[in-house]
């Protein structure tokens, strides 16, 4: 079948008069075919795809909703639009339940109404079509970016944690991971990248895959590591857009904690001591990645003890807003993990984004809400 890229219409009415009148009403603006019949119709729908196809209803031989319910399997998405000089109401449903017609017209109609009218629907269906083009790609884009994520979890002695992202659209710009490229050494990345949407997600899916390349080349030199990842980002990225990223490493050996924080939201050391808790933040260490060529980042270190609980988040957790538009803020983020910290680190991130839906009386985010908890364990 051949396959037109300019906006055909294929025009049917046994009145001679009446297919001159329609071909001279889109002279110009369509590629026009016309038939004389029903079956003269037929034939030319065997070889060609059409956008929109107008017919005369009464006419010897076939009808034109005969007409257009054979054109269903050659033209589905046609424009169809039978002309018709009855109004009766069981007429008019039997031609849209049975051509699928989208609109019947009266005689005698108005050429310049009809275009108009058949334009108007062809751009519509266009645009329809895009539309569900487009929904497509997202839902597949969607389903390779949630592979971004860890799949699998590495067995570390003495940490448990535990990562999750929902995501405000069907692709988002937040973004984590867990590496292990050393024994008994645990990486972990959070970022989260300017703007929404595809966009934001290409950034994420650059970093992911530098992250992975760079890594085991760089040993325990996080610094290092983040300002080659600068550099790269650098390259790829366009103006004005950046990512947030903290970078960590966890050693099982000695429980030190080693960070750079280039930019990111301050992850939150949350500490039991003397039966009080005890709130430090991991401030910045570096500015964001991918916008300054001489950017420079420093390594910071604690020393974690069991019980010790570090929570690493983006901002589509804090800037939830209330009725009266009140932030969430870092806060009550705080409060609600340390409220449910004796659950599973998979049951407090749950019950504390279900928290922020309800801050928020259950509106849509409008960011993506990112939490990884890690948790220092007595591995004895």
């Amino acid at each position: 079948m051949q396959l037109n890229t300019r906006e055909t219409l294929l025009i049917v009415d046994d009145e001679p008069a009446n297919l001159q009148k329609l071909k001279r009403t889109f002279h110009g603006e369509l590629d026009v075919f016309e038939a004389p019949s029903g079956e003269e119709a037929l034939k030319i729908l065997r070889d060609r795809c059409f956008s929109a196809i107008i017919t005369d209803q009464c006419m010897p031989g076939m009808s034109g909703v005969d007409v257009l319910r054979a054109s269903l399997s050659s033209s589905p998405e046609a424009v169809r639009i039978v002309l018709t000089g009855f109004t009766e109401v069981d007429y008019l449903m039997d031609a849209i339940n049975q051509g699928q017609v989208h609109r019947y017209v009266t005689k005698p109609w108005d050429p310049f109404s009809l275009k108009r009218t058949v334009l108007e629907d062809i751009e519509y269906c266009r645009l329809k079509k895009e539309s569900q083009l487009l929904n497509e790609q997202l839902r597949i884009a969607k389903k390779v970016q949630a592979r971004l994520f860890p799949q699998v979890l590495p067995s570390i002695p003495g940490l448990d944690y535990f990562g999750t992202c929902e995501q405000a659209r069907d692709v988002g710009g937040d973004y984590y991971d867990f590496l292990q490229h050393q024994p008994g050494k645990l990486l972990i990345a959070v970022g989260d990248a300017s703007g929404k949407g595809i966009g934001a997600a290409l950034l994420m899916a650059s970093l992911q895959a530098l992250l992975r390349s760079q890594a085991p080349t760089f040993g325990d030199s996080l610094a290092n590591l983040v300002k080659m990842l600068n550099t790269l980002l650098l390259e790829r990225i366009q103006e004005e857009k950046f990512i947030t990223l903290f970078l960590a490493v966890f050693d099982s050996d000695s429980n030190r904690f080693s960070y750079v924080n280039a930019g990111h939201n301050y992850p939150a050391l949350i500490r039991r001591r003397k039966g009080k808790s005890q709130i430090h933040y991991l401030e910045s260490t570096g500015t964001i990645v991918g916008m300054f060529p001489d950017a420079e980042y420093r390594q910071e270190e604690i020393v974690l003890e069991v019980g010790d609980m570090l929570m690493i988040y983006t901002d589509g957790l804090t800037e939830v807003v209330d009725s009266s538009d009140e932030l969430f803020g870092e806060d009550r983020l705080v409060r609600c993990v340390t409220k449910h910290k004796h659950f599973s680190l998979e049951k407090i991130s749950r019950k504390t984004i279900s928290d922020i839906r309800d801050y928020s009386d259950g509106a849509d985010p409008v960011d993506d809400m990112t939490m990884v908890l890690a948790r220092v364990v007595d591995s004895r």
